[in-house]
């Protein structure tokens, strides 16, 4: 299972115009003390580089670990540490002091994720940021899911009321990717894929992705997508 979800990072490495994407949408709310809370094998880390002054990345796999350390040995930016989402104690990581935490496409791999919320909203300094986000829609649920070991996709009322009855204010959330969503259906409920979404895509088909996204974020920034791939939030501790 590690090995496929090592692959699935490597497909998803070439996807760097998602990645700002979805950086993106915490705008003027992002700080510069930031936690990347299952940081794989750093994508995103690099991404956030000039914009922090401290990058605390977690992981729970002994092979990301083993990756994040090597790749940021000789940082004195980057802090790598195992986090468990479901066991790691609340005060594991005030030390930190963090203002701002990232989590993509985590928390529906988790059977409560309200214990993962709890973490975040007990380490966030008050007024501090999460950005969160997950897939979207039940009604999308499908193979794909089962084998990246999905327990669930969420609606946008669906994550407010997770974040909310975790003690945070929803800033904003919305849906985004529209298109991915339809190419979704199209990969998981017609032709029926069980595997991770980003192993069904071809190279070729990930580099035309990357350039289409661009022009997908900019039409979803004024016409806000009625469904999408994914659900996002930006969420503050009071």
């Amino acid at each position: 299972m590690e090995e496929l979800h090592l692959q699935a990072q490597s497909n998803m490495a070439q996807l760097t115009n998602y990645y700002q994407w979805s950086v993106g949408f915490l705008g003027q709310h992002m700080g510069r003390n930031i936690w990347d809370a299952a940081a794989g094998v750093g994508i995103l880390a690099k991404f956030l580089d000039n914009k922090a002054d401290k990058l605390l990345l977690t992981e729970y796999t002994p092979e990301n670990l083993k990756i994040l350390k090597a790749t940021f040995a000789d940082s004195q930016k980057h802090v790598v540490e195992f986090c468990d989402l479901n066991q790691t104690p609340a005060d594991a990581f005030k030390a930190h002091r963090i203002d701002t935490i990232i989590n993509l496409d985590v928390i529906e791999h988790l059977e409560d994720e309200s214990k993962a919320l709890a973490l975040f909203h007990e380490t966030l300094v008050p007024g501090g940021h999460l950005l969160v986000k997950t897939p979207a829609h039940q009604a999308l649920y499908c193979g794909i899911d089962e084998a990246s070991l999905h327990y669930r996709r969420y609606s946008k009322k669906m994550l407010r009321q997770r974040l909310e009855a975790a003690g945070f204010e929803v800033v904003k959330i919305q849906y985004m990717n529209m298109p991915g969503a339809m190419l979704y259906f199209l990969k998981g409920k017609v032709l029926r894929k069980k595997t991770n979404f980003s192993n069904t895509i071809k190279p070729g088909g990930l580099g035309l992705m990357n350039r289409m996204i661009p022009l997908i974020s900019k039409v979803e920034s004024v016409l806000r997508p009625p469904f999408g791939l994914s659900v996002v939030a930006v969420a503050r501790k009071r």
